[in-house]
């Protein structure tokens, strides 16, 4: 059976795996719960690999040996096979068949999006987040810029952050990104949006900011990407995909809440300014209204 956790951890480090680094991911996820009934000397003649890679393996996705390994999956499948015959709902998105009825579909979407969020609690000391706000509160003005789908969360975030005492732009069109950055110094900072962290585009807009020694915030799924290396700060989003949710569609609510981290997180930083600009935004607001009374 597919095991959940064990997809999380290895698809938590997919963009550093070694070619046998992913031949063994790809054993052991089709193992699933299997594995913890196999020893490294059984998995290493299995795979066609030697017991150090299997060895190197585990401890790239964050274990100090194979045993401990073991210990942690039994352990978490343990959980889930205790959750009052939910475990496969829990277990993935992936698990939708044609023969599920529109209300089944709908609860496996809402608890893999709840199992995704999750990944986040495990993933919070890797957030730059107090660096992030340094940054921030350094800065003349914030940018949100992104290409495709992620001009969305960019939009989104500068919705959010437009709240804050701080002044905020959204730039759409990617001329116009290119434009505004030949404009920027090293008083402003750019949130940059990319999932795969692959965008020419994107790349190409990076590359204008760091000319004129802009700050950039990047968020992506690919920690090996040129977008990272580009960087002042970065958030590395994992997701898993699925065979009707591209990994960028599933991946939104995990920018989402770390850009609501970040937001309240800098909201508090200097409550009193903020919430003086927050009431000004209510204040503006008041005439889209309607005024009269029942």
């Amino acid at each position: 059976m597919k095991n959940q956790y064990l997809s999380t951890i290895i698809n938590r480090h997919k963009y550093e795996f070694s070619n046998t680094d992913e031949q063994i991911a790809r054993y052991f996820l089709s193992l699933g719960d299997e594995i913890i009934n196999k020893t490294i000397a059984v998995l290493s003649e299995e795979i066609g690999v030697s017991q150090s890679s299997i060895f190197t393996f585990v401890k790239k996705i964050g274990f100090k040996d194979f045993q401990n390994f073991k210990l942690s999956v039994a352990s978490n499948l343990k959980k889930e096979n205790s959750n009052d015959g939910q475990t496969n709902i829990l277990t993935s998105i992936n698990d939708i068949s044609d023969s599920d009825s529109s209300s089944e579909i709908a609860e496996k979407v809402i608890y893999s999006n709840i199992q995704s969020l999750y990944s986040i609690i495990e993933t919070i000391p890797q957030i730059p987040i107090d660096q992030i706000i340094k940054i921030i509160e350094k800065s003349r003005t914030i940018y949100f810029m992104g290409i495709g789908g992620s001009s969305i969360l960019a939009w989104d975030s500068y919705h959010k952050f437009l709240r804050t005492k701080y002044n905020c732009s959204y730039i759409f069109d990617y001329h116009m990104q290119l434009s505004q950055a030949s404009k920027l110094n090293e008083k402003d900072c750019v949130f940059l949006f990319s999932h795969s962290g692959e965008s020419i585009q994107t790349i190409e807009l990076a590359r204008a900011v760091n000319a004129k020694k802009g700050k950039i915030i990047s968020l992506t799924g690919n920690p090996k990407s040129e977008l990272v290396k580009l960087s002042n700060e970065c958030v590395i989003v994992n997701s898993q995909d699925s065979l009707f949710r591209a990994e960028s569609l599933t991946s939104r609510i995990l920018y989402l809440t770390i850009l609501d981290i970040i937001y309240v997180n800098l909201m508090f930083r200097d409550e009193a300014a903020n919430t003086r600009s927050l009431m000004d935004i209510r204040d503006a607001l008041k005439i889209t209204k309607n005024s009269k009374k029942a």
